[in-house]
Order: C-alpha cells, then sequence, then structure tokens
C-alpha cells in the first residue's frame, strides 16, 4: 500500500528545506523526515542534496500531522535554526501530544519541548526565540520551551490578533489584542502585552482602536521605545480587503487588495533597495504590493506555499512560489522571481503565467505609470541641477570680467538681474541709504513693474487651497487685477480657476519678526512709502487637482490691466501678467496641519501670519451682513453675548472679529449708534448661519429687529476716503491754476518801482489796473493745467479701484 505524504517546506539559508509525513498502513504507523533542495541554474530547478530523507519521529501506533515549521533562535546556540512542531493522536483517545524539534544538523533533530492537550491547537501559532511555541485557545495564551516547566499560561485575558517578536535592540516577544474587560466595564481595551516582564503598553502606538476588530494579520517593519512609549512601523491586512500602512498608530497609505481573507504578510528585498510586501491568502492566492508605490505589482493564484530567500545566491531576496501539482516531487511546479531582473520557472505554461486577474493587469499599469513617474521627476531634477550650473558658469564669468576691470581700472557696468534671470541672496533693509536711489544697475525687475509683490503665502482649509499676494500698487492705471496657479509638469502647463478677492491688507502696530519665508521672492525696494496703496489680493482654488497632477512647486501669476498701449487699439486696456512667486505644496505637512490656519487656535496672535490667516479665512467664507436695530432701547450686548454664551474669542490683530473656536467661523460686529449696528457671518454653509441666527433671535429681545443687508453701510469709508480726496483735488489746486504766476509778477512790479522815478508810477498804475482786468477774465497756466487734470485722473481712478475692491462684499 503506498504511503500518503504530506509536505511542507521552510526556506533555510537560501535552500529548501522539506518536511514529509508518510502515513503508511495500521501495522508501520507514522513517520516525519526532512531533506535539503537547492536551486541549479544551469537546470534551473531544485535538486535533492541527498537522497535519503533524515528522519525525525517514527511512531507506530499514532497518526501524526505537521502542525507548523519556521525558523527561529535558538538561545544556547545562539543562531536561528528551523522547527517543526508534531502532532500525535493516537486511535481511541481523546488527547492530542504535540512535539517541538529543531533541527540541529542536516541529519539531527532535537527534541526541544513536548506536552498533551485536551483540544487541537487551531488559532494564533507561532515559533519564537528560545525556540518557544506560543498559541492562543478561548481567549487564553499559552507557551511552552525547552526552559519551561510545562505549559504556562499568560496572567492576561485577550483576544489575540498578533504574536511575535520586536525588532528592538533586545528583540521582545509581544502579543497585541484586545483585552477583555470586566463585566463592569463595557469598554475593550487593546493592549501590547510583553511576554518576558509582562509589561503593558496601549495598542493604540502601533494600531488604532477602531482597526482592531478588522485586522487579519500583522508585520511589525521598525519599533523604537522612547520615553516609555512606542514608535512603529506596522502593516496591516484587513477583512476589508485593505492593505493600511500605520506609523506610530497613524494610517500613512491604504492600498486595495484583490482578494479576501489575508493570512500572513512579507517582505521581499529585491535589487536597488526595493521592497515587496507580499500577502497571502487563503485558497492559495498570493499578491505583491511595491512598498514605495503602494500598489499591487502582481497576483497569482493556486499557490500551494510560498517562500523567501537568496536561493540563487545573488545577495537579495526571491519569492519561491510552490503551485499544487499531481506530481510526488515537492517542487514539480514552482515560479521564482523578485519581479526585477531574475524569473525562473519550472512546470508552468505561458498561458498561466500570462494569466493574471483584470485587477492585476491594471496594477501593472499602474506601476508602469509610477516608474515613468519616477523617472520623469528624475528627469526634472536633472535639468533644474544643470540650469543652476550654468548660472552659476556665467556668474564665474561675469566675476572674472569684473575682476579683470577692477585690476586694470576700467569702469565696470553691471547687467540687470531681470536680463540675466538672478535674484539678489542678500536681504538688504537698508531702505534709507542715498546711494540706492543713484545706483540704477542694481534695481530688480519689481522697479519698473506696475505691481510691487512684497510677499506670498498660502493655507490649508478643507479642500480648498488658499494663497494671498501682499503687494503695492504705484501706478494707478493698473486695474483688475486677479491671480492664477499654474500647474508645470515640464510638457503642458494647466492655469487653475481661482476665485479671486482684493482686501486692504492689515497694518500692524508694530514692527514684528518674521521666520523665512516659504517662497523666495524677488526683492523690491519700492514699498508702500512710495505713495501705492498696499493691498492683499487672496485667492482660493481646488486643492486636489494640485496634488494629484504631482506638482509641489507651483507659479503664482498676477493679471492686470494698464493705461492704453502702443500697440492696442483706441480704448481697450492691455491686458499684462506678472510672476510673482511660487507656492510649495507638500501632503506631509497638509496631513500634520502645518498650513491650516493658527489663529482658529490662539486667537492671541498678533503677528503677520495671523492676519494672513484672516484674510484667508474672509476670502475662503462665504459672509452675509445683517442690520440690527431697535428704535426704543439702546441696543442689546451682541459683542458680550457671543464671547459669553457662543464661547467665541475675539481676534487681537481685529478685535471687531469674533472666532469660534469649535468650527470655521468668523463674526464681525460693528455697532454705528446705541441704536443700530451690522453684523457680518462669515460661515461655510447655510446650516451653520441658519444655526447662528437660530440662537441670536433667541438672544434678542422682541424689540429689536434684524434685517439682511445688500449693502453694508460701514464698508464705504474706504470709498468715501477716496472720494474726498478727489474733490480737495479740485478745490485746491485748481485756485493755484487760475492765480498762475501773480504773486510773481507783484514782486517783480514792487522791485521795479522803488528803482524808477516818480513820474513813471502813472504808467506803473495804468498797467496795474491792466493786470486787474486779466484777473476777472483770468488764463490758465499750460503746464499746470496739464498736471492738475493727470492728477484728477489718478484720483478718479483710485476711486473706481476702492468701488471695485469693496463690490464682491456688497
Amino acid at each position: 500500500m503506498a504511503a500518503e505524504r504530506h509536505i511542507k517546506m521552510l526556506a533555510v539559508k537560501g535552500e529548501v528545506l522539506a518536511f514529509q509525513c508518510k502515513t503508511r498502513d495500521h501495522r508501520k504507523g507514522s513517520e516525519v523526515s526532512f531533506q535539503s533542495l537547492s536551486f541549479n541554474r544551469d537546470s534551473q530547478s531544485f535538486s535533492v542534496r541527498d537522497r535519503t530523507s533524515s528522519p525525525i519521529h517514527k511512531d507506530s501506533s499514532a497518526e501524526m500531522v505537521i502542525v507548523h515549521c519556521c525558523s527561529a533562535l535558538d538561545v544556547q546556540q545562539r543562531q536561528k535554526v528551523p522547527c517543526v512542531l508534531l502532532r500525535l493522536c493516537k486511535k481511541r483517545t481523546s488527547a492530542f501530544r504535540y512535539k517541538l524539534y529543531s533541527i540541529c544538523t542536516s541529519t539531527d533533530a532535537k527534541l526541544q519541548a513536548e506536552f498533551v492537550l485536551p483540544y487541537e491547537i487551531r488559532d494564533n501559532i507561532s515559533i519564537v526565540r528560545g525556540p518557544t511555541f506560543i498559541w492562543s485557545h478561548e481567549n487564553a495564551v499559552f507557551y511552552v520551551s525547552s526552559q519551561t516547566a510545562g505549559v504556562k499560561e499568560l496572567p492576561i485575558s485577550i483576544r489575540v490578533n498578533f504574536i511575535g517578536e520586536l525588532p528592538l535592540r533586545q528583540r521582545k516577544i509581544v502579543i497585541q489584542g484586545a483585552q477583555n474587560a470586566p463585566s463592569d466595564q463595557p469598554n475593550v481595551q487593546n493592549v501590547l502585552y510583553f511576554i518576558e516582564d509582562g509589561r503593558c503598553f496601549n495598542s493604540a502606538c502601533f494600531v488604532p482602536d477602531a482597526y482592531s476588530s478588522v485586522i487579519q494579520c500583522m508585520m511589525v517593519f521598525s519599533a523604537e521605545e522612547v520615553d516609555s512609549d512606542l514608535r512603529s512601523a506596522v502593516l496591516v491586512a484587513t477583512s476589508m480587503k485593505q492593505l493600511v500602512l500605520f506609523e506610530s498608530g497613524l494610517p500613512r497609505d491604504v492600498c486595495l487588495l484583490p482578494y479576501e481573507q489575508p493570512m500572513n504578510i512579507q517582505i521581499v528585498n529585491t535589487l536597488k533597495n526595493d521592497c515587496l510586501v507580499v500577502v497571502t491568502f487563503s485558497q492559495g492566492n498570493v499578491c505583491t504590493v511595491w512598498k514605495d508605490t503602494f500598489q499591487v505589482a502582481c497576483c497569482w493564484t493556486g499557490v500551494r506555499q510560498l517562500l523567501i530567500d537568496d536561493f540563487v545566491g545573488c545577495g537579495t531576496d526571491q519569492m519561491l512560489l510552490v503551485f499544487e501539482s499531481s506530481s510526488e516531487e515537492p517542487l514539480s511546479s514552482f515560479l521564482l522571481t523578485d519581479l526585477c531582473a531574475i524569473t525562473y520557472s519550472c512546470g508552468r505554461s505561458d498561458d498561466e503565467e500570462l494569466n493574471a486577474s483584470d485587477a492585476a493587469q491594471e496594477n501593472h499599469l499602474l506601476t508602469v505609470q509610477a516608474l515613468e513617474s519616477r523617472l520623469q521627476s528624475g528627469l526634472n531634477v536633472l535639468e533644474d541641477l544643470q540650469r543652476d550650473v550654468a548660472v552659476k558658469d556665467r556668474l564665474l564669468q561675469q566675476s572674472l570680467v569684473a575682476l579683470n576691470d577692477l585690476v586694470s581700472g576700467r569702469e565696470h557696468f553691471i547687467s540687470s538681474p531681470q536680463q540675466e534671470g538672478l535674484v539678489s541672496l542678500w536681504e538688504d533693509d537698508d531702505d534709507d541709504d542715498p546711494g540706492d536711489e543713484e545706483d540704477h544697475g542694481m534695481q530688480t525687475e519689481c522697479a519698473e513693474g506696475a505691481l510691487k509683490v512684497h510677499r506670498v503665502w498660502r493655507r490649508f482649509i478643507g479642500q480648498s487651497l488658499i494663497f494671498g499676494v501682499v503687494l503695492t500698487t504705484t501706478n494707478t492705471s493698473v486695474t483688475n487685477i486677479s491671480a492664477s496657479v499654474v500647474l508645470d509638469s515640464r510638457q503642458s502647463a494647466a492655469v487653475m480657476n481661482t476665485k479671486t478677492v482684493i482686501l486692504p491688507f492689515p497694518a500692524s502696530d508694530a514692527s514684528v519678526a518674521h521666520g523665512p519665508s516659504p517662497v523666495k521672492i524677488r526683492r523690491s525696494d519700492c514699498s508702500a512709502n512710495s505713495g501705492g496703496s498696499r493691498l492683499a489680493l487672496v485667492a482660493v482654488t481646488e486643492a486636489a487637482p494640485l496634488l494629484t497632477s504631482g506638482s509641489v512647486r507651483c507659479p503664482i501669476m498676477l493679471h492686470y490691466s494698464t493705461k492704453e498701449s502702443s500697440g492696442s487699439p483706441a480704448g481697450e486696456k492691455a491686458r499684462l501678467s506678472q510672476h510673482c512667486g511660487q507656492i510649495s505644496l507638500d501632503l506631509k505637512d497638509i496631513s500634520m496641519g502645518k498650513l491650516h490656519p493658527r489663529l482658529l487656535r490662539d486667537c492671541k496672535l498678533n503677528t503677520d501670519e495671523a492676519r494672513e490667516d484672516l484674510l484667508s479665512l474672509m476670502a475662503l467664507l462665504d459672509v452675509c451682513f445683517f442690520l440690527v436695530e431697535c428704535l426704543d432701547h439702546t441696543l442689546a450686548d451682541v459683542q458680550g453675548w457671543l464671547q459669553e454664551s457662543l464661547r467665541f474669542e475675539r481676534l487681537e490683530i481685529d478685535p471687531s472679529f469674533t472666532a469660534d473656536p469649535t468650527g470655521i467661523r468668523l463674526v464681525r460686529w460693528e455697532q454705528n449708534s446705541p441704536f443700530q449696528g451690522i453684523l457680518s457671518v462669515y460661515c461655510r454653509d447655510e446650516l451653520s448661519l441658519l444655526h447662528f441666527l437660530h440662537s441670536l433671535c433667541d438672544f434678542l429681545p422682541v424689540s429689536h429687529d434684524i434685517q439682511p443687508l445688500e449693502r453694508p453701510r460701514s464698508l464705504a469709508g474706504s470709498l468715501a476716503q477716496t472720494l474726498q480726496m478727489e474733490i480737495q483735488t479740485v478745490t485746491q489746486d485748481l485756485c493755484s491754476v487760475l492765480r498762475s504766476d501773480e504773486g510773481a509778477r507783484r514782486e517783480e512790479a514792487e522791485s521795479h518801482a522803488s528803482s524808477q522815478p516818480i513820474q513813471t508810477l502813472r504808467e506803473e498804475w495804468l498797467k496795474e489796473r491792466g493786470r486787474y482786468n486779466e484777473r476777472l477774465r483770468p488764463l490758465l497756466d499750460e503746464t499746470r493745467y496739464s498736471r492738475l487734470i493727470e492728477r484728477m485722473i489718478h484720483r478718479q481712478l483710485d476711486a473706481d479701484e476702492a468701488a471695485l475692491m469693496e463690490a464682491p462684499c456688497l
């Protein structure tokens, strides 16, 4: 009668150790033996080192089964040894005898532990350092080794998710799972339990508690104990067909798996330091995931066993996938590959190799696209480096020419940075140096531009990206200013649609020291002191297209209209564009909240960054204006109600604003008189506005009336101021134009009269009478009149600009 064979394999030092369990007839019983197989590149197959198998255990009266085999550290020999766990069951008995063996040499096996259990071990089986065998049964964890006198039980009751060793300096055996709480405590606590010293940690430093119920298998990349806490990198396969990467308990990346019921996670270190994550499923399914892109690389079905080791001796790992086969040979059908440069196949046709699932084919395409993106990114970096080298070479050549001119005593002329494409590396704050006004050779392009950019900032709120530009307009003919973000992917440039709002930049009470700007902006010596108005142009756009395109640096362009140009038709304004800098986006900074406005967390801030936060919120949020008035009584204390009842906090930078610390909402209260005030509510949705108005109506007395405003009365200040300046220009300068140079004539006449005889006084009197008649019909001075008209046009343009700036708020 032929023997029935059960084979399990284990990778050991580049070879395959095959354990065979032969079940013979009732007279000869069963036996377990092992033999070693190594890969031969010439024949591209595995060959047996010795045809004779080395026996481990024989028993003529019991049936034997190989339960588990793996490599573990032998603390006595101080090296890893193959271990195998056997189960013996005799007929007419309900007990199970277990034997744990370690393979000492190529022919000998050593019995490490032997114990009897009344049940069959099925769940959470692991062989770790010692060697120690650990398993769980009915929310209890047991272990046994050669150092323990029999089976030991852990003092805690736990539903196990993971049993293994942490890669600490001193590798420690740890168990992760949900601890059963007492009946009076319904909450379940997820813990990490160290077997050696009995310490317990909250497993949230590994995996959040919300994932504990869906964990199927786990692998620990790294672990470090810092200040009584654990920093870790963990891979978890869940029952929701997801592979999730956690770093110190925070999810960092996720990949959708093609199969259900994951059983094990392993790592393959391939060529060029690339890593593959291999997930083994039930029903013989296996898939691999690239660790850097976290995309599925390849899938296989019908896999009997998966082994990972350096089988070909190249210094990196390969996967050995052993497939189901009708042959009695242990490795009659296999695939040996690392998905890079090594692939060997035996017993499989080409059709089987190409027979992959649709998900695997799609992920092949995604992997190729990721590799192409990585290659393109490397080429872009190389091009940037080449441009930097060219700039440095040109700068060195110019320095040599300047040095030669200096030695020869010749005057050296420096070309403008705009022509050279250079940006000053010095932050020169000495704006009062008179030499700066005379040195026209070192002016930047901002000195000639219509818009002077001071700095650029960016914020990230929800799904929106908000960026702002602080600028000064000295050319009063500039109108219709807007901004846009450019997606620069080196192949093509796309412009993102933005919603642009122009707001006056709030003046600071004192100079505040700023940190380094996130974007390098060309420095300009022209500032608000040059007569221009300081504005903040704030734009809002969607962040998803920027992040999905792979762009991490996006140029910012300003667009504006100017007065009629020589080449444009009459009455048509020229539309110009100006590069004002660039913003950088990093998904890691966004996920950590570094770009979120700090003003919502700390309302006491009084810095330019806080003002930028306020402007960003005003541009993003929808604003509604309400008129609150009471004709019979003074108004209720709305500001006190906001702070005391709703727990709003006043902003230090603008006390008229109060912020909701529990959500993104701003409220501005301006009381024009004891009986009337304007309430401005900035919020993201109508539901939040309705909640606020409901609370406000409950607070206001019956005598108060609240009505929505189409045009807030308090926002006309800037427009009124510009109109007043226009009126002053007309009333003051017009007199000087009408008087012409009469004062100079009078002085000249008086000096001339003092030097003339008396007889000529009559003639001078007649001339004075003629000048008196001229004052009744005055003539205008051409030069002064043209200057007056020019100032009038500028004042009118300022008024138009103020009206346009306030239009979004009206």
